[in-house]
């Protein structure tokens, strides 16, 4: 296992931790793991993440965290 790999997999540990009604699915898309294609229309297709640099996510799922915790404060 890559170390990249290991901090996305404890970032997620954590948020399930702190979340333990929500599914799986559910906190991967609350995290932005996995998001909709651009721009959002009525199908919903998920965006094939397949090319995201492991880092990008770490990345995405930080800004995501950081962006909930400031919506409990409001």
């Amino acid at each position: 296992m890559k170390k990249e790999h290991k901090i996305i997999l404890d970032l997620l540990e954590s948020y399930l931790e702190k979340n333990p009604s929500q599914r799986f699915g559910q906190a991967l898309f609350n995290l932005n793991i996995n998001e909709f294609s651009e721009p959002r229309n009525a199908s919903y297709t998920i965006r094939d993440i397949h090319n995201d640099n492991d880092l990008d996510i770490i990345e995405r799922i930080k800004n995501q965290l950081i962006w909930l915790e400031s919506q409990k404060n409001k």
